[in-house]
């Protein structure tokens, strides 16, 4: 029987899933940092999501 290493397989999925979390993260700010210097209400304070700890991953789907 031929053991498969998920752990080493799921590991560059998971630095995907990590990178696209840190690229929306960074999205976010800037658009807080925009509103606090435009009219109207700004969203720096609100729904506050500090990194990947936010984030629940429910499972993996992978498509080739």
């Amino acid at each position: 029987m031929i053991k498969f290493a998920w752990h080493s397989y799921l590991d560059k999925y998971s630095a995907l899933l990590n990178n696209a979390i840190e690229f929306i993260l960074n999205i976010k700010d800037d658009k807080d940092v925009d509103s606090l210097f435009s009219s109207g209400v700004t969203t720096a304070l609100v729904n506050n999501i500090k990194g990947l700890d936010d984030f629940e991953l429910i499972t993996f789907v992978v498509v080739k």
